[in-house]
């Protein structure tokens, strides 16, 4: 295949459907959860706090954001829990997850 892109494939639909086709999302992924309950804010945090949920970002494969969001809310709700056991048995999408793929051997 070559690397070079012709632009001449986005004029022609049928084309373009046969060398492009959509991903779709895995199932183990779940659907996207919406973003309606969300707000964005802005918010000043210590450059290391940042590099420690990006870290842990990249390690568990979770927007840092999202970490962050869930950090606050175990603070929030008293759930807080250094035992890595306690937390997991605390998250649903987790469980389901193991459920999936447990049942799938």
């Amino acid at each position: 295949m070559n690397d070079d892109f012709d632009e001449t494939i986005l004029d022609d639909e049928e084309k373009f459907k046969k060398r492009f086709r959509r991903i779709e999302r895995p199932a183990f992924l779940g659907e996207p959860k919406p973003k309606e309950n969300k707000k964005t804010i802005t918010i000043m945090l210590d450059p290391d706090i940042i590099e420690h949920f990006k870290t842990e970002a990249e390690r568990t494969r979770v927007g840092y954001q999202t970490l962050i969001n869930q950090t606050l809310r175990e603070t929030i709700e008293g759930t807080a829990s250094s035992d890595p056991l306690e937390k997991l048995l605390k998250n649903k999408k987790a469980l389901k997850r193991l459920k999936a793929e447990l049942e799938a051997v």
